[in-house]
C-alpha cells in the first residue's frame, strides 16, 4: 500500500496536489485500487501504482492531464474488450445485451424485409391519394401570387 507523499516521491513529482489531481482525473480506473486508512488517509495498491506509473509516464511524454486520462480509458477499454473475465469490476462495458431482442437469424432478416416492402406499398398508396403539392411561387387563378393577399392586409402606418 502506498501513500500519497510516497506516491509523490515514486512518480517524481513535486507535490501531493499533483498526485491528487492525477489520480481525481483516473479515479474510474483506480476505483478498485484505492483504500482509505485511518483520518482517512488515502491508500493505493500495487496494482493501482503500476496505472499511476503509466498515467505518469504519459503526462511525462508531453501529453496533457486531459489526453492521457483518454488515452489511458481507451487502452483499458481494449485491455478490457480483448479478454472475457467472469466477473470483473473493471470492465468498462458491464451492460449486459438486451435479453428481450432476439438474435438475427434468417428468417428474421426475411421477415423484417417482407414488413418493410409492405410499409411502402402502404406508403405509396398513402402518396397517391394526396394531391402533388403546389409549387411555392406558382400563380393562383387571377394572375397574382399568394402572396400579394397578404400584402394588402398589412398596414404599416
Amino acid at each position: 500500500m502506498h501513500t500519497i507523499s510516497m506516491l509523490r516521491r515514486t512518480l517524481g513529482l513535486s507535490s501531493d496536489n499533483q498526485v491528487r489531481n492525477r489520480m481525481e482525473r483516473i479515479k474510474d480506473l483506480l476505483g478498485e485500487h484505492v483504500r482509505r486508512g485511518p483520518n482517512n488517509q488515502i491508500f493505493l495498491t500495487e496494482p493501482g501504482l503500476e496505472i499511476m506509473r503509466q498515467f505518469q509516464e504519459l503526462c511525462d511524454s508531453g501529453l496533457t492531464l486531459a489526453e492521457a486520462s483518454q488515452v489511458m480509458r481507451l487502452t483499458s477499454y481494449k485491455q478490457a474488450s480483448s479478454y472475457d473475465s467472469v466477473s470483473s469490476p473493471s470492465r468498462l462495458n458491464q451492460a449486459k445485451p438486451d435479453e428481450s431482442m432476439p438474435s438475427m437469424t434468417p428468417s428474421s432478416t426475411a421477415t423484417l424485409i417482407e414488413e418493410m416492402a409492405l410499409i411502402r406499398e402502404h406508403l405509396a398508396a398513402l402518396q397517391q391519394q394526396f394531391p402533388l403539392p403546389r409549387d411555392r411561387d406558382a400563380v393562383l387563378d387571377d394572375g397574382n401570387a399568394w402572396w400579394t393577399y397578404l400584402r394588402e392586409d398589412i398596414d404599416v402606418t
